[in-house]
């Protein structure tokens, strides 16, 4: 007796949506081609639509939510058509209660705002719906020491690390001193956090007269890396100490000539970049393990562009949000259904160039993973030959967008990407009506808000647009882009990364902008520069 062949379409519905269920999601979008039977398997699952769609956005499914799928499927489209048209699902103006200082941070919703006795942070809890009213709360802290800095995990550890400083007066010296320490705090409480078993961490003593260290701070996982640099005191080290944050153990040590490193961007739970102003170099380190000794150099070392002679480069600040989670790669403090992946998220970089005539801001982005593919295949647990970095047209051109923004973006906000997106307020136009605006609004022009998108699957979804309907409002880019020497650099800065841009519909009287993954924050100030209003534009 003769018998045909058993195809997969044959098998049940449920043991074929088990067997896709498997795939990788490049594998899954490849399977929606392959018959029309498997396409409406796929279209009808919406477990398989919701891993498709994470792919698409280069997010992570958190397991620790508890919504349905179909949930999740409906939140991922909203969110990310939102992003893709610019265009907020709601928009709220929260005035603030208090005099705020310079410290701050965004992350994971919450939006912190040190205020002006240096000893209180204060914090917004931002709406996820439009019913959700944004509150100022005060962060419960006992510890009486002037806050220096802060930095944040909140997703992962619950964990706020406050840097502080106490004025300390000794009878044998003839000047005051500051001792700077680490509290380690559990956010949700403001007690010394449960885990940390050394809650507060001496970092060192300093002269008063050289002011109040510039400190960055991340935490990723078990690590937790410090840069402290002193800007008034030409002969001091700039330092990154990277602890174990839970046992309080210094695992590396690195110190730089002055006025060296300002800023730190953990690519892996192991590697971190360190970008050094006086070498012009961006430096790529590993982080050893408990089998390893500390390095004594760099894995890599990427040049920046040439600068003309008469340039200096005054000072790199750098940010990739959100950050790596640690080796067990759990989110248990979020109730969120997704996040974006962190490896698939770009690094920013500031570049703040002062010249005889000038004083520019050039930026650069590329991702993570771009940054990691230039590290040999194992990166070895020994040191490679490093000493000359390899050169900027030699690495960069393919993986980065470079823009020069000519000094006009306040350098003191710097949370402004998150993913792979980046926001910003163009200069200012000359069409706006001043005629019913306040006095305090005559400085400021009405300005769009546009987001800059280097995700390459929305890249391609806008492309499709574009050919469907010549007149919408976005643009990409894949061109091959030169950006004008002029009188800083040395060389044409030349880069390829591709991106897709889109503005609000509306403007606005900002002074600055943020950006987390599910909203825009905007940010109003005074004359003296001090925020008067944020406001919330939710996308998520």
């Amino acid at each position: 007796m003769k018998t045909s062949a058993l195809q997969l379409t044959d098998l049940p519905t449920e043991i074929l949506v088990l067997i896709l269920s498997h795939l990788p999601a490049p594998d899954l979008l490849a399977c929606n081609t392959l018959n029309h039977s498997i396409y409406t398997v796929i279209l009808n699952c919406v477990f398989l639509q919701y891993s498709i769609e994470l792919y698409k956005a280069c997010a992570l499914d958190n397991k620790n939510c508890t919504l349905s799928y179909s949930e999740k499927l409906a939140m991922l489209q909203q969110r990310e058509e939102a992003w893709s048209n610019c265009k907020p699902s709601f928009h709220r103006v929260v005035p603030l209660n208090f005099t705020p200082g310079s410290v701050y941070d965004f992350s994971s919703s919450v939006y912190l705002l040190g205020d002006h006795t240096r000893l209180r942070l204060h914090h917004l809890h931002l709406p996820h719906h439009a019913g959700q009213a944004p509150q100022w709360y005060l962060f419960p802290s006992d510890d009486n020491r002037h806050i220096v800095d802060f930095g944040l995990n909140l997703h992962e550890h619950d964990l706020i690390a406050l840097v502080t400083a106490e004025l300390r007066v000794s009878s044998s010296s003839t000047s005051s001193m500051l001792s700077i320490d680490l509290s380690l705090r559990q956010f949700s409480t403001g007690q010394y956090h449960p885990s940390a078993k050394v809650p507060s961490i001496h970092v060192m003593v300093s002269e008063l007269r050289w002011g109040s260290p510039s400190i960055n701070l991340e935490i990723v996982g078990k690590y937790l890396a410090l840069v402290t640099t002193f800007w008034r005191n030409a002969n001091s080290k700039c330092t990154l100490t990277v602890y174990e944050w839970q046992t309080g153990k210094v695992v590396m040590d690195i110190n730089g000539n002055p006025e060296s490193y300002s800023g730190v961007v953990f690519i892996s739970e192991d590697i971190i970049l360190l970008p050094n102003t006086e070498t012009r170099a961006l430096e790529l380190w590993k982080i050893p393990g408990p089998n390893e000794h500390p390095p004594s150099a760099p894995l890599r070392q990427l040049a920046l562009p040439r600068l003309m002679p008469q340039n200096i480069l005054r000072f790199i600040s750098c940010r990739g949000e959100p950050n790596p989670t640690g080796f067990i790669r759990s989110q248990h403090y979020s109730d969120r259904p997704f996040h974006y992946d962190p490896l698939d998220s770009i690094v920013l970089l500031h570049l703040r160039v002062h010249g005889l005539h000038l004083s520019s801001l050039f930026t650069i982005f590329v991702h993570r993973r771009s940054l990691l593919n230039l590290l040999p295949p194992h990166a070895p647990f020994v040191d490679i030959d490093v000493e000359k970095p390899v050169p900027w047209a030699e690495w960069a051109p393919p993986i980065t967008f470079c823009i020069d923004l000519g000094g006009s973006i306040p350098s003191r906000w710097i949370t402004t990407t998150c993913g792979q997106r980046f926001v910003v307020l163009p200069s200012p136009g000359d069409d706006s009506d001043e005629s019913n605006a306040a006095e305090d609004d005559l400085r400021r022009k009405p300005r769009a808000i546009v987001v800059f998108d280097f995700n390459p699957h929305n890249i391609r979804k806008a492309e499709r647009e574009l050919e469907a309907d010549p007149d919408a409002k976005k643009i990409v880019n894949r061109e091959r882009r030169v950006m004008d020497a002029q009188e800083i650099f040395a060389e044409d800065i030349v880069s390829y990364l591709p991106y897709v841009v889109a503005a609000t519909a509306d403007k606005y009287r900002l002074d600055g902008v943020l950006m987390d993954e599910d909203r825009v924050l905007g940010l109003q100030t005074d004359f003296e520069g001090h925020i008067k209003y944020v406001e919330v534009f939710h996308f998520g």
